[in-house]
């Protein structure tokens, strides 16, 4: 399985160390390359490349307020079959992904959770 993470703050970082520990490969993007090499050096995946076959699923892990824009632009590129987030907030990335006229029927919302397990 592949997964694209966008944002390497620490959910997104923590998402794609979780996935590398149950062998999903991982590609990871962030508007601050500083920060998506030192998820990569910290072994959580490999920098998204230019060019790539879509992912089977992309995170979005940035602020709630980027996440309807992040998602537009990802869906443009066609950067995975399917789509979900961690912002912690629904009303606001859903309403703006509705304006923004994002393929709803690939987003699925999600909810950041933590556990020490």
């Amino acid at each position: 399985m592949r997964i694209a993470v966008i944002g390497t703050g620490l959910i997104g970082t923590s998402v794609a160390l979780a996935l590398r520990e149950h062998g999903a490969g991982v590609w990871l993007a962030d508007e601050d390359p500083e920060a998506a090499r030192l998820a990569a050096n910290l072994g959580a995946g490999e920098p998204l490349p230019d060019q790539s076959p879509p992912a089977d699923v992309a995170v979005i892990a940035v602020p709630p307020s980027a996440a309807a824009a992040t998602l537009a632009a990802a869906q443009a590129r066609r950067l995975a079959a399917c789509y979900t987030d961690v912002a912690s907030v629904k009303q606001l990335p859903v309403t703006q992904a509705r304006s923004l006229g994002c393929d709803m029927t690939s987003y699925v919302p999600g909810h950041p959770l933590a556990t020490s397990v």
